[in-house]
């Protein structure tokens, strides 16, 4: 079974690897792996400064028990440290600045580690986790009894965005300022409703929905591949 690395930004991320992406890629014989950057001593997962990020992606992919190493990283309050991140910032669109942040991180990555090009593969989550859960808006807010009033809120939120990737990235209306505004009793709580939400809402209907998310699983499916 070939094994797959997935560095994610935080433990909700984390969560959703082992839970929802790894069981679903077991029939591929591929072994998907999630692991987080130490932040600070005995702290892992959040405020990922980028020298920190590089050196924990270089140190990986100098393992050989990880042959394919890629991220699981949200691009709201990226670290402006990441390779090309001015650049990016200047794009018209989303999919170019991803692709202007993806394209740098990879050349910087690659040349860290010495590894084969094809060893990594960089992605970055416009805009954030949450955002995956707008794929189905009925079937997030019936997990909660409490949360089947915020249906229409956060379904109008979604009709304004070009796709759930594309809530936008202000502090006020990204996709999880959504989620924490409307959803009470309880109140949505990233970790432990988060990878929950997603198994119910399934990998078939994020994909249909988020074509960027959809786009990184194609690319680990492939490696599949004889």
């Amino acid at each position: 079974m070939k094994r797959v690395c997935i560095v994610c930004e935080g433990q909700t991320e984390e969560t959703f690897v082992r839970d929802v992406l790894a069981p679903a890629f077991y029939h591929l014989n591929l072994n998907l792996i999630p692991e987080m950057v130490e932040t600070s001593p005995g702290h892992k997962g959040g405020a990922l400064k980028y020298d920190r990020v590089k050196r924990h992606l270089r140190n990986t992919l100098r393992q050989n028990s990880a042959p394919v190493v890629t991220t699981l990283f949200d691009l709201y309050r990226l670290d402006s440290d990441f390779p090309s991140f001015a650049a990016s910032q200047a794009q018209p669109d989303l999919s170019r600045r991803l692709n202007v942040l993806k394209q740098a991180l990879h050349a910087d990555v690659v040349a860290e580690a010495g590894c084969q090009p094809e060893r990594f593969i960089p992605y970055i989550q416009p805009y954030e986790f949450e955002a995956l859960l707008f794929s189905d808006v009925p079937t997030l807010t019936r997990i909660e009894p409490g949360w089947q009033s915020a249906t229409a809120a956060l379904a109008a939120a979604r009709a304004v965005a070009e796709s759930p990737e594309h809530i936008n990235d202000r502090p006020e209306t990204k996709p999880a300022a959504h989620l924490e505004r409307e959803l009470n009793n309880p109140s949505y709580r990233k970790r432990r409703h988060g990878p929950i939400a997603a198994q119910k809402i399934g990998l078939a209907k994020i994909e249909a929905e988020c074509a960027f998310f959809a786009a990184w699983l194609a690319q680990i499916r492939e490696l599949a591949q004889p």
